[in-house]
């Protein structure tokens, strides 16, 4: 097997999902990190986004796709569950954390940079223009979005499912950093159910192998 390359910024979330992946399949790899703006365009001429990966000599662009062709090449673990209805339920949480969670994700990091920061944000692979600044009326509907998830997740160990799937690496790799403090207050609005703090706990076990 050749290397696996992920390019992208290790704070990214999309990149930490892909990477997380990596680590649960217990693949050898390295990440290379961009170090000047134009390394986004050079990796990923078509759109400029990261993360990319180059897989047994094959560049691949999006996270969605990289753990698609994970998930072809090297199977095990799976990624998502064997059931159909619950595959197609992890896929559409893969989509709705990522769509959802990475709005406030962007928003609170434009919170905490000056206003002529686009060299930091682009760092982050936020290349993008950013909504008006201020994060303060987001918080209500930032405390539904992690109820909404503690539904979701329920009490199983992993969301839908017993076993880890890209459901988790991606809720995981979005709202990690938010918990973590790049959003204000957030923590306590996360861990203040605890069915989740175990589920962290869980998700950080599951993909710790294999740095």
């Amino acid at each position: 097997m050749s290397e696996i390359v992920l390019y992208g910024p290790p704070l990214a979330p999309f990149v930490e999902k892909v990477k997380r992946a990596l680590m649960l399949k217990k693949l050898e790899h390295r990440v290379v990190e961009p170090e000047t703006p134009e390394d986004y365009r050079r990796w990923n001429p078509e759109t400029g986004l990261l993360p990319v990966a180059d897989i047994d000599g094959v560049r691949v662009v999006d996270s969605v796709r990289i753990l698609d062709v994970l998930d072809e090449r090297y199977p095990e673990p799976p990624l998502v569950s064997a059931d159909g209805k619950t595959a197609e339920q992890q896929r559409a949480l893969e989509t709705w954390a990522s769509e959802t969670f990475f709005f406030y994700w962007e928003r609170y990091l434009q919170h905490l940079v000056p206003e002529d920061g686009a060299g930091r944000l682009a760092r982050f692979g936020i290349l993008r223009r950013l909504a008006p600044r201020g994060t303060e009326r987001y918080a209500d509907e930032f405390s539904q979005r992690i109820d909404d998830l503690a539904n979701f997740l329920g009490s199983r160990p992993f969301f839908y499912a017993d076993r880890i799937s890209r459901a988790d690496l991606a809720v995981h790799s979005l709202v990690r950093n938010l918990r973590d403090g790049i959003a204000p207050g957030t923590e306590t609005t996360i861990d203040r159910h605890p069915s989740l703090t175990a589920w962290f706990d869980r998700v950080v076990q599951e993909t710790s192998g294999n740095e």
